[in-house]
Formats: structure tokens, C-alpha cells, sequence
């Protein structure tokens, strides 16, 4: 008697057998490693800068783990006559992630961070990654000889400076000095090692915070984040310099010239100076008032803002901000790659920003020199010469005021005169129109208005130019 028939096997219902293939316990071994790194630091017993020197320098480590790991496993899985166990998509993302992040740390390491920050005005508050905040103040005076000058010298931290009461005491300097460290011994070792120092060479006082050890700034350095604030109080007689890389300073009641630097950042504030100011600076606000003497502002800045100034006052450089005058004894000297402006006298206010130029009450002569700018000006005396480009000008000159010469490419002029001045035209609007109050003889040929006479008993000169542009002369 045969076997019984086997019955067909439906092709829809059949799988063949596969090994099991277990996953690699490489990628969980490197994330245990990396969750306990993060552990010690929520703990404090690593810090995250610290952490993030390691992995700079040492990620490699975590490929060469990696590799060591899938080795074994393929060697125990041979002898074991079983399949290797494989790969997953998370492990292979872990790698390329350890792969991207390690390749940028390494890179970013080699960085000047300090320079960075410098540069890019953000503060993101990451101060507590390089540990807890401990403060620390010290004190110090030093004798000044008669007609001394006192020169300060700031790495990172504000600089104050104040009057002492009495003309005849000492310098005074405090340090009020912020230090983020892993703990509070390891800040109060780097404090006791910065020793700040007054040092006199002959008629000069020079301060330092000291402040000479490598910090947490360029890189991933490991060591303690200093930030040391100055105050020095120095008799009204003595002038001051000060000399700072990042950090406001702030220099009040002055009988001697002050001059400031800053090379990286901070905001500079100077009043009640009977002397000269001079001020450099690369970024910050810059504000200035109360000054007998001349003022000179050079560099890069944000605002600025410079009133009641008895002498000169020139600024030279760019400015980003708005730019604020007002009432300047006498000249006014300002350069930048896109304006060029100088004035007689400011008597009352002007206004600058990077698409308006307004003033007030302003003595001649004035001559201007921009583009893409509106300028309004107004109670002018004295000559006047104004150069435009896509902007429009608005100009209200008062007697007796000089020869004016007003030209603006695509924008119109607007000029408003007395009603009882006297003064010669010479108008030409190309393609615009062309306006006027008083008695001109205006003739058109094609696109292009050309008013011409003489207003009055005649005098000084009206010269406006534009095109694209409308010109409205007015009685005011």
C-alpha cells in the first residue's frame, strides 16, 4: 500500500525559512556613552564646556568603538555558526550624525570665538556653559603727581570713571570681577592669580585689572570666563585714557582732555568735560555732551548722539545708526563712504539716519553730499550746496543767505525763500516740471523746464538742477 498523497502546497500561503538576524548593540552602547556624558554634566561633576572639548578632540573614538563592537559580534557569531547580527537604520544614522557633528566640532575648535563674538551682536545667554557665576571685588589706591594723567587698560568688562571729592587723594580702583568656573575654589584660585596693578611711569598712572589667563574664548580651552568691571575715581584735573576691548565705558566731570578706544565692542558715554574728547570705536552707541572742547569721533558706531559741544565736532567713519547734533559751537566735520557734510554752526538739532537727513537752524556756509536720502533743512544762512541722489530735498534758507546750489538726481527740489529776498534764478528741471511764486520767465523745450531771472533787487545766486524730478520754488 503506498504513502498517502501529499496535497499541494498553495505557492500564496509559502515562506521559506530565514535565520533570524539579531540587530548590533553598537548603536545603544553609543548611546548610553553619550547619555551619560550628559548626566555628569547635569550633575556638575563635568562641565558642558569640557564636554564639548572632549568630543572635539576625541570623537573618533566613538567610530574606532563602533567598529571594535561590529568585530566582535561577527567574530562570536562565526564560532557560533550563526548570521552576524546587521545594522540597523537608527545605528546608521547614529554614525553619520557622530560623523557630521565631530567633523564641525573639530573645525569649530580651531575657532576664534572671541573674534566671532566680537563681530555677530548676539547674546544668545549661554555665559552659564562655562559654569556658576562667582563675584570677587578688590581694591586699591595709588598717589598721582601734579598735572598726572591716568591711562586705563580693559580687556572684557565696563570701565567707569568718576570725580573724587578731593583734588588731593589718590586714585582709587575697584574691580568688581565675575568669574564662571566649575566652583566656587576653582574661581577663587584664578581670582587670587589676576592681581590688578596701578604702575606710575613718570607722570602716568597705569591701571590694569589684571587679567593675563586664558579664558573660555577661542575654542573649546578649558578654564574659568573672566569679566572684571572697573571703577576708578581720579581727581577733576587729570585726563584719562582709556584703552578697552570689549565693555561700556562711561567718563564724567572732566577739567582735562579724555580720550577713548575701544577695538571690538561697547557702548562709550562722556559728559561735563572741560577739555578735548576724542573717541575710536568698532561697534557700540557713542554719546557725547557738555564739552568746552573739540570732539572727534572715529571709527564704527551705532548711535550717535553729541550735544552742547562748545568747540569742532568731526565724525569720521560709518555709522549704522541714527546720528543726533545738536547745538555745536562751531564747525560740524562729518565723512562716511556715502555722505560727506560740513557745516558752519549748528544752532539747533540735525538728524541723520541711513534715509533722512533733517537740521535746524543751521550757519553756513553747508555743503551736503549723499545719495538716497530725504533732506529737509531748514532756517539755512549763509552759502549752500547740496548734492542728491534718489531722495528729495526740501530746503528753507532765511535772510540773508548766500549762493545756493542744489542738485538731485531722480528726486525733486522744493525751496522756500522770504517773500522780500532778493536773488538771481537759474532753474533746470529734465524731464519734470518746474513751479514757481515768484515772477520767472519759464520756457519749455521738449521733456526739459528752464526758469531764469532775477527776483527782487537780485543778489546772490539760486542755482537748482535735477531730473526725473519736479523743482517748486515758494515765498515763505
Amino acid at each position: 500500500m503506498g504513502s498517502p498523497q501529499q496535497p499541494p502546497i498553495d505557492p500564496r500561503y509559502y515562506r521559506p525559512y530565514r535565520f533570524y538576524r539579531p540587530r548590533s548593540i553598537a548603536g545603544p552602547i553609543v548611546l548610553v556613552a553619550i547619555g551619560v556624558a550628559f548626566l555628569l554634566a547635569n550633575m556638575r561633576v563635568i562641565s558642558p564646556g569640557q564636554i564639548a572639548w572632549l568630543f572635539a578632540t576625541w570623537w573618533p573614538l566613538l567610530l574606532i568603538l563602533l567598529g571594535l563592537i561590529r568585530i566582535g559580534e561577527y567574530a562570536i557569531a562565526r564560532s557560533q555558526g550563526e548570521p552576524a547580527p546587521h545594522f540597523g537604520g537608527g545605528a546608521v544614522a547614529i554614525v553619520i550624525f557622530v560623523l557630521l557633528v565631530g567633523l564641525t566640532a573639530s573645525s569649530a575648535r580651531h575657532w576664534n570665538w572671541r573674534a566671532i563674538n566680537d563681530n555677530v551682536d548676539v547674546n544668545p545667554g549661554w555665559d552659564g556653559i562655562f559654569g556658576d557665576r562667582y563675584d570677587f571685588n578688590q581694591e586699591m589706591t595709588q598717589a598721582l603727581p601734579v598735572g598726572g594723567r591716568v591711562q586705563i587698560f580693559s580687556d572684557h568688562g565696563s570701565v567707569t570713571v568718576h570725580v573724587t571729592d578731593n583734588g588731593d587723594a589718590p586714585v582709587k580702583l575697584v574691580v568688581h570681577r565675575h568669574i564662571s568656573a566649575s566652583s566656587q575654589e576653582e574661581a577663587q584660585k584664578f581670582n587670587d592669580r589676576e592681581k590688578p596693578a596701578m604702575t606710575l611711569d613718570g607722570n602716568t598712572l597705569h591701571i590694569n585689572p589684571g587679567q593675563n589667563e586664558p579664558h573660555v574664548q577661542v575654542g573649546f580651552v578649558w578654564g574659568p570666563r573672566f569679566v572684571s568691571d572697573m571703577e576708578v575715581w581720579a581727581p577733576r584735573k587729570a585726563a584719562v585714557q582709556v584703552d578697552t576691548a570689549r565693555g561700556d565705558v562711561v567718563v564724567s566731570d572732566r577739567d582735562a582732555d579724555v580720550n577713548v578706544t575701544t577695538a571690538y565692542s561697547g557702548d562709550i558715554q562722556v559728559s561735563q568735560v572741560k577739555g578735548n574728547v576724542e573717541v575710536a570705536c568698532r561697534k557700540g552707541d557713542v554719546h557725547i555732551n557738555n564739552v568746552t572742547g573739540d570732539v572727534h569721533v572715529n571709527g564704527k558706531a551705532d548711535d550717535v548722539t553729541l550735544a552742547d559741544i562748545s568747540g569742532v565736532a568731526i565724525l569720521d567713519g560709518e555709522f549704522f545708526g541714527d546720528t543726533k547734533l545738536s547745538h555745536i559751537g562751531k564747525s560740524v566735520k562729518f565723512h562716511s563712504t556715502r555722505t560727506d557734510m560740513e557745516l558752519g554752526k549748528l544752532e539747533g538739532d540735525l538728524d541723520m539716519d541711513s534715509g533722512d537727513l533733517h537740521a535746524t537752524s543751521v550757519g553756513g556756509p553747508l555743503e551736503v553730499h549723499t545719495r538716497a536720502k530725504d533732506i529737509r533743512l531748514e532756517d539755512v544762512s549763509g552759502p549752500i550746496t547740496i548734492e542728491n541722489s534718489h531722495g528729495e530735498i526740501d530746503l528753507r534758507p532765511r535772510s540773508p543767505f548766500g549762493d545756493v546750489n542744489v542738485s538731485n538726481h531722480s528726486g525733486p527740489i522744493h525751496i522756500t525763500v522770504p517773500e522780500n529776498a532778493g536773488f538771481t534764478v537759474d532753474a533746470r528741471s529734465s524731464r519734470g516740471e518746474l513751479e514757481s511764486d515768484f515772477d520767472l520767465k519759464v520756457t519749455k523745450t521738449g521733456e526739459d523746464h528752464v526758469a531764469e531771472g532775477t527776483v527782487g533787487k537780485g543778489g546772490n545766486k539760486l542755482q537748482l538742477t535735477t531730473d526725473h524730478g519736479t523743482i517748486e520754488i515758494r515765498k515763505g
